[in-house]
């Protein structure tokens, strides 16, 4: 009788265990959502009526989009497509790390609420949240507002909360206040999205907090957060959780923000948590790392699949290219300052945890920490609202996670606000020409090509001017490859032949820096929009500088005589040897790890495993 009890309980075990090995969670980071159909009537802002929408939207406009690191307006759409696509999967769980909200405007909190609401009740989808530093901005509601709102002429117009600046001056045709916009904190999140995991629901098999007794409520979820002076000391919320949605599998959500408070002109206010991330999770939050330490032994002894996600990187996410890349452009540039430091990755992975999905960066990309004991395996999510638009799938198999990426090269309707566009460039061409930004991206086929666009009018507009040497920015940008080697003279270079000539005539340096940032976000996924022809070009390239040993401009160039091309030849193949080593990166499309906590085997590529049969 003991003997069937025993094999009755082995049973049962073994059918929990063997349930969540066809679990699937999709990861969708930075959705950063603006609802474009958003209600501004009240405060006089009536939005755009386009002949293909029978509502009116409000939305941003292009020339503030081609200076942003994010779509605003196209990811409403892309979001849906998304959704779409994971429900035909018949995928249930869907992670949001982070920066799910435009800013955590009450406005945006509440369109998507109704969006998720939608999936759940038709698909049966189950949503988990955690904060960004976009949502919320700051720990507590604040004034704020966007200046480049679209109005009916293709004008920007500004919509700003009642509490802002802005509102306490005149009103004009050009400004509009409504609390919708305001900033929203952490209580406005928690009010909007607990039912996306912030707070435990019927369905869950275990829920709980880093806080003693695991109360859901956010007056119950707190650290103290004090000034560098200690003087003034605040409570903070802080909304991690762990759950587990379906038998065996244990989702941990970590807010990793960090906002420290400031006390300026008699007022206590708040940093940002953007550049903070895991190094000030460290020494602010240093309860996360021991509860995260606790859940990884209790995983172990329990058998439970153990996946972590959280809006910040836990490593580095340039290939290990940071300390080049900081020598090129400096010490603050390609947002270094958001990198974990060696020492940080090692704490991490020294927790045990295995794998962590995080976001922030819009990039995709993979990066192996090894500690003593233990491998931690960080996967950079992209953003659906930036080049290239994916989002990340894990399935659960046996005691292994196969971490894919989705792509959304084409989604419905992506094209649907290009006639208010239209008429913003009118309204520029007319009356400042010198703002008006590349109409090519209204003749995007699809929505990758839109996106592709938009990276190639933000390395115009904010890239280059923030980020590049001076030799870079000049009329040289739009030179070929071909007339940058007239600019030397090189004797010890090998000749150039015929069929060489002619792709170093083709290429631009303005090509090139684009390519640069194609990779760098979307790393092995940009290969399909380098064409080999670029590549080839770029080593020949390389060839010809690293020939020239010493740098002899050519007397008889009259631009060698106005820029320094010494200083552009050296800064030149520095960039080149750091765009071959982010092109020959860790796998970052699709990886097999192994999540069983009591081993540390190493992760395979999905292409072998597909080779060998299994």
């Amino acid at each position: 009788m003991r003997l069937f009890a025993l094999l009755s309980l082995l049973f049962a075990t073994f059918q929990l265990y063997a349930k969540e090995l066809n679990t699937q969670i999709a990861f969708i980071p930075d959705i950063h959502f603006h609802d474009i159909y958003a209600d501004f009537s009240q405060a006089g802002f009536a939005g755009i009526k386009l002949d293909n929408q029978s509502k009116p939207v409000s939305i941003r406009s292009m020339k503030s989009q081609l200076h942003s690191t994010r779509l605003f307006n196209e990811n409403y759409f892309a979001l849906i497509a998304a959704l779409d696509d994971i429900a035909a999967r018949g995928v249930k769980l869907v992670a949001l790390p982070g920066d799910f909200t435009d800013d955590g405007q009450p406005v945006h909190l509440k369109g998507l609420k109704t969006l998720l609401s939608d999936y759940s009740k038709r698909y049966g989808m189950r949503f988990f949240a955690i904060p960004g530093n976009h949502d919320p901005v700051k720990p507590i509601r604040s004034a704020a507002g966007k200046s480049d709102f679209l109005d009916e002429q293709g004008r920007e117009v500004a919509i700003f909360s009642n509490d802002h600046a802005m509102c306490k001056t005149p009103h004009t045709d050009f400004l509009f206040c409504d609390d919708a916009i305001s900033h929203g904190g952490y209580q406005e999140i928690m009010d909007a999205m607990s039912e996306f995991g912030l707070k435990p629901q019927s369905q869950d098999l275990l829920w709980q907090t880093p806080f003693l007794d695991n109360h859901a409520s956010l007056a119950e979820r707190q650290y103290q957060q004090c000034t560098n002076d200690n003087k003034h000391c605040v409570m903070i919320p802080d909304t991690s959780y762990l759950v587990e949605p379906v038998a065996g599998l244990w989702l941990l959500a970590i807010d990793a923000n960090v906002y420290l408070p400031e006390f300026k002109n008699n007022q206590l206010t708040f940093k940002g948590s953007g550049n903070a991330g895991y190094n000030k999770v460290l020494t602010e939050k240093p309860y996360l790392l021991s509860w995260i330490k606790q859940l990884v032994t209790a995983a172990k002894e329990q058998h439970k699949t153990l996946i972590a996600f959280s809006h910040f990187p836990m490593g580095e996410f340039y290939d290990q290219q940071s300390e080049s890349i900081k020598d090129l452009f400096g010490d603050n540039a390609f947002q270094l300052t958001r990198k974990p430091t060696n020492q940080t990755q090692s704490a991490l992975a020294e927790t045990g945890l295995r794998l962590h999905i995080g976001g922030h960066m819009h990039m995709n990309d993979t990066r192996i920490i090894r500690a003593k004991k233990n491998t931690l395996y960080n996967i950079q999510a992209p953003s659906i609202s930036a080049y290239r638009p994916a989002y990340k799938l894990v399935s659960i198999l046996g005691s292994e996670a196969k971490v894919d990426t989705v792509l959304l090269d084409s989604i419905a309707n992506f094209d649907t606000l290009f006639p208010a566009y239209e008429r913003e460039y009118d309204h520029l061409a007319e009356r400042n020409p010198d703002e008006k930004w590349l109409a090519d991206i209204l003749g995007s086929e699809n929505y990758q090509q839109f996106t592709l666009q938009h990276l190639a009018g933000l390395a115009k507009w904010r890239f280059i001017p923030k980020e590049w040497p001076d030799s870079f920015k000049t009329q040289l940008i739009s030179y070929s490859f071909q007339e940058l080697l007239t600019l030397y003279d090189s004797p010890t270079s090998p000749p150039i032949t015929q069929a060489s000539d002619a792709l170093l005539s083709k290429v631009t340096l303005f090509d090139f820096i684009r390519d640069f940032y194609l990779l760098r976000n979307a790393g092995s996924l940009a290969f399909e929009d380098i064409s080999k022809e670029h590549f080839k070009t770029y080593k020949l390239i390389t060839q010809q500088l690293n020939a020239m040993g010493q740098c002899l401009p050519r007397q008889m160039s009259k631009i060698a005589q106005t820029v320094d091309v010494c200083t552009l030849q050296v800064g030149l193949s520095k960039a080149l040897t750091i765009f071959e080593k982010l092109a020959a990166g860790e796998n970052d499309r699709c990886l097999i790890i192994d999540l069983n906590l009591k081993t540390n085997k190493p992760a395979k590529t999905c292409d072998s495993i597909n080779k060998s049969g299994t």
